[in-house]
């Protein structure tokens, strides 16, 4: 195709009339519903002035095409909008087989013939069907309103028009100059204006008289020389107006010939659409996601934005000179898949991946493919996202997950697995390995006297010095609270351990230093050998842990190895731990109630409620068995309420029966009293069940005061609130017990049962007694000796003012019955 003037444009074209082969000869074509249109179409839906084809000429290719643009070329759009290969568009060069829609029904295509075959294939395309061919078409000025253009067979005729002169001259030539809708004219090659249409005279009417400086003539004549022959397009301003100037030079004639098509509006919406992608492009670049554009079949990069510079190290020439392949760190197999699936969903999202950085460091990135078009090229858009932040935060919390966060030790957790994989080896290899437990002995007293900070102090430097003692290999993991764990996977025999053992308590021997304190460590260890201790990794714990609870029972500050006769015990404590879950629910519980003396007065002054568990396999058992185990768990916030509703339900119904009303005693756990909602419990139960706040004591001991003592005057100020009297049991068994009576409102106090066994007598005990029941007159607090079984308890301390007490001279704890009977009988003056 070296020669434009060889090729045939043509428009095939099909509305609701019929389908017609346009050839396309001249320079401009009006498309619409209008009669006066160069092609008219025939549809409702059609604009009257839709669209304008404008031929052009690329000299330099030695190529002509012609131009659609959307509505007239005065910048009327049409108003259901042009597409040209389903998209819309203002303006399109044609290329051969382009679809063309106006509106949504009627459609044309554009073809380029170069021989008669093409045209013959092309009306073969249309089966058995006549298409008519069209040239060019003139509609006359005096073209009735009526007059609608129509086939007849081959033949093109307007409707509506009789007279048949008039057709012929519809259908003769378009003149020249006279008969466009646009501005044309003619200057000679001496520069003088030979020839001015209507609509050049209306668009340009000081044309004539400033045809020296007008735009629009404006180096014609000069390049005719050097244009003879020939046509070019160029874009002129005129005024606020923008046109596109199609110039044809005619050496028969000494003509320049030349024609206007104002493009002011679409001049507007390119400036706008520059705009838009000048802003899109700020958009991209200043987006902290790394943007990426691959070339679908290459996978070269053919561009980047600064983030992905930036976040990689490259500069954009360097990374258009790589691939995909080079960038990505992973299997190219799985590149390739990744970018398959974008194919089949339109966009593909990678949770993870990892690209290369310039210095050759990786990093961890998820990113977002798609797929579209850059540049006229089929490309992918990789939107990538550091996550390098979120890795590393990811891998602290499987750090954290598997370690102690205060001694940085392997918890728990990460200790069974290392158990396990220990068991394994041990397995295949028939090897020994040992689990040592060990627990610090008395440190709960000194994180409660010293405070948590001193704690956790002496627990970092108690694991520095335990992970000082063991071999390359073995496993220290903190397992909870003050309790550590050992596992040596390979020992030759147990003397390994043994030789531990010695090494950590030679360890210990040093003092811990802590701010101003000079603090002796000790600690207890229970040992278990696999495979004699067990030969699975619950069996090997559960030994080693019975190990350590006998040598806390035989003294502590030494080890033990696991026997046998550790686990029967064990085993006992873990059935009653069991069926004390089963407890509650089946009703195996009861209240017993002690009663509370007045020696001088033989007055009943309260009821002590105690806790009693007859299980009916196992019989009674006794509190001191199964309490311990219960205030391990929250189990003992259920049995705790279920005794305080009902020793209140019961002293209420001593009331109701007419029996002098006095207060019931509840021993509140150390579980029970670090609740948060305790005065609320109380609330609810004492609100329930209609009892007055005042004839409930709730007791404690000394203990879990100095176990809590933070907490306990915000604690005390709740319950007091409410009524309800307060009462410190086990007195006098720390060092600060006389400071408490000042610290807290307590309603009664309690001397320790162990100063009432041991008295004798002496100056020392009588001294003691004496000091607590003046402190409890200075405070105006009600003492009461505990477990006062003989006559003599009984008048030593009467002869110190001590007048209240419980114990078995005066009643052992008595059931419901009992105690109702020992209330109505009363109690007689013993002196």
């Amino acid at each position: 195709m070296s020669n434009a003037q060889d090729i045939r444009h043509v428009l095939v074209v099909e509305d609701q009339k019929s389908k017609r082969i346009v050839s396309l000869k001249e320079s401009t074509y009006s498309i619409g519903r209008d009669p006066t249109s160069s092609i008219i179409l025939y549809d409702r839906q059609v604009s009257r002035h839709h669209a304008t084809l404008l031929r052009v000429t690329d000299y330099q290719n030695h190529q002509e095409y012609y131009r659609i643009i959307d509505g007239s070329l005065q910048g009327k759009k049409s108003t259901n909008g042009l597409t040209v290969n389903g998209k819309y568009c203002f303006s399109q060069e044609l290329k051969t087989g382009d679809a063309i829609r106006f509106g949504s029904k009627v459609k044309a295509s554009y073809h380029l013939i170069t021989d008669l075959a093409e045209l013959d294939n092309l009306k073969a395309s249309f089966k058995d069907e006549e298409i008519p061919e069209i040239t060019q078409i003139q509609i006359p000025a005096n073209l009735p309103y009526n007059a609608t253009l129509d086939f007849e067979g081959n033949s093109l005729v307007f409707k509506g028009v009789d007279d048949e002169a008039t057709q012929t001259a519809i259908l003769s030539p378009i003149p020249t100059v006279e008969g466009s809708p646009f501005p044309m004219f003619e200057l000679n090659f001496a520069g003088e204006l030979i020839s001015l249409n209507a609509a050049a005279k209306y668009k340009f009417p000081d044309l004539k008289n400033d045809s020296a400086n007008h735009p629009i003539l404006d180096g014609l004549v000069q390049e005719s020389t050097t244009k003879e022959g020939t046509s070019y397009v160029r874009e002129i301003q005129v005024g606020d107006d923008t046109f596109e100037q199609h110039i044809h030079y005619l050496p028969d004639s000494k003509v320049v010939r030349s024609y206007l098509f104002e493009i002011t509006k679409y001049k507007r919406l390119e400036i706008q659409l520059n705009q838009d992608t000048s802003y899109y492009r700020f958009l991209v670049e200043q987006t902290s996601e790394g943007i990426l554009l691959i070339q679908s079949d290459s996978k070269i990069i053919l561009d980047a934005n600064p983030s992905y510079c930036r976040l990689t190290g490259y500069e954009l020439d360097e990374l258009k000179q790589l691939n995909l392949y080079q960038i990505v760190a992973i299997e190219r197999e799985i590149i390739d898949d990744e970018l398959a699936q974008v194919e089949a969903s339109k966009s593909y999202h990678v949770e993870e991946s990892l690209h290369r950085c310039r210095d050759g460091s990786l990093i961890s990135v998820e990113a977002r493919i798609s797929r579209g078009i850059f540049k006229k090229k089929d490309v992918f858009c990789l939107a990538i996202r550091d996550i390098s932040e979120r890795k590393r935060s990811e891998e602290r919390m499987q750090y954290q997950a598997f370690h102690d966060a205060l001694t940085n030790l392997p918890n728990r957790v990460l200790f069974n697995k290392q158990l396990a994989i220990a068991l394994a080896e041990a397995q295949r290899n028939q090897t020994l390995l040992a689990v040592m437990f060990l627990d610090l002995d008395s440190f709960k007293h000194i994180n409660n006297t010293l405070g948590h900070k001193i704690g956790d102090e002496i627990l970092q430097s108690f694991s520095r010095r335990l992970t000082a003692c063991v071999r390359t290999g073995d496993t220290v993991a903190r397992w909870e609270s003050d309790e550590f764990t050992v596992l040596l996977p390979r020992i030759k025999n147990t003397e390994d351990t043994v030789k531990l053992s010695h090494r950590i308590f030679d360890a210990l021997k040093q003092p811990f230093v802590i701010e101003k304190y000079k603090l002796q460590l000790k600690t207890s260890i229970g040992i278990a050998i696999y495979p004699q201790d067990g030969d699975d990794q619950e069996t090997l714990l559960k030994n080693a842990d019975a190990a350590l609870s006998r040598t806390k029972k035989q003294g502590r500050n030494h080890f033990q190895f696991y026997t046998p006769m550790m686990s029967e015990e064990a085993s006992v404590l873990l059935k009653i731990e069991t069926l004390l879950h089963q407890a509650l629910d089946r009703q195996e519980f009861s209240l017993v109630y002690q009663p509370q003396i007045n020696m001088k007065t033989g007055e009943i002054t309260g009821m002590e409620a105690l806790l009693r568990w007859n299980h009916p396999e196992l019989g009674a058992i006794a509190p001191s068995k199964f309490l311990p185990l219960a205030e391990k768990t929250d189990l003992m916030l259920h049995i705790g309420k279920w005794v305080l509703t009902t020793a209140c339900r019961q002293n209420l119904a001593w009331q109701k029966d007419g029996l002098p009303p006095i207060s019931i005693g509840v021993n509140l756990s150390g579980r029970e009293f670090q609740q948060p909602n305790l005065a609320e419990t109380v609330a609810r139960v004492l609100d329930q069940i209609g009892l007055d706040p005042q004839w409930l004591e709730l007791e404690f001991t000394e203990k879990t005061l100095r176990q809590h003592l933070n907490s306990a005057p915000q604690i005390f100020q709740d319950l007091q609130n409410l009524g309800v009297r307060l009462c410190l049991d086990d007195f006098c068994t720390g060092p600060s017990a006389i400071g408490y009576l000042k610290q807290f409102s307590l309603r009664t106090v309690k001397i320790n049962q162990t100063f009432i066994r041991d008295l004798r007598g002496n100056t020392q005990d009588l001294a003691i007694i004496s000091a607590i029941t003046a402190l409890g007159r200075g405070f105006n607090t009600r003492i009461i000796a505990e477990a006062v079984e003989t006559q003599q308890q009984i008048e030593l301390l009467q002869s110190q003012n001590c007048y209240e007490a419980q114990g078995y001279w005066f009643s052992r704890p008595l059931n419901t019955d009992n105690a109702t009977q020992f209330l109505i009988n009363g109690y007689a003056v013993v002196i």
